[in-house]
């Protein structure tokens, strides 16, 4: 089956727009928006920084993924901080910085989860 040049052409643009538009579309970045996350926290946020921790494997034990940051994410977090940040900014608190981080981890580990966080986490 043969097809006219012109409908050729028309095809090929319409699959590199789709492509064009698809592809810069890339990965989420990050919401500058979101609260900073601290002990007493919850929601979702507290969950994707609980996910992005366990993955990191920055505390020795697996923290449960429910949205609530109690005692056991407090130290996770300042572990995860004191890896990636330094001592200096190891404050139990995800900012931006923290938040720049966790998101790193995601994004490594999990592009779907990476996309549904971006939302809650806080970065730069």
């Amino acid at each position: 089956m043969s097809f006219h040049p012109l409908v050729k052409k028309a095809a090929l643009l319409a699959a590199s727009v789709t492509v064009a538009v698809t592809g810069s579309a890339g990965i989420a970045g990050a919401s500058t928006s979101a609260p900073y996350l601290q002990y007493g926290s919850r929601g979702e946020g507290v969950k994707c920084v609980q996910i992005a921790v366990n993955w990191a494997n920055a505390f020795q034990v697996e923290l449960a993924e429910d949205g609530i940051w109690g005692k056991q994410t407090q130290y996770a977090v300042v572990a995860f901080q004191r890896w990636k940040l330094g001592d200096s900014q190891a404050d139990g608190i995800v900012g931006p910085n923290t938040g720049d981080k966790l998101m790193e981890t995601l994004r490594e580990y999990n592009v779907a989860t990476a996309n549904y966080c971006y939302r809650y986490l806080p970065t730069h």
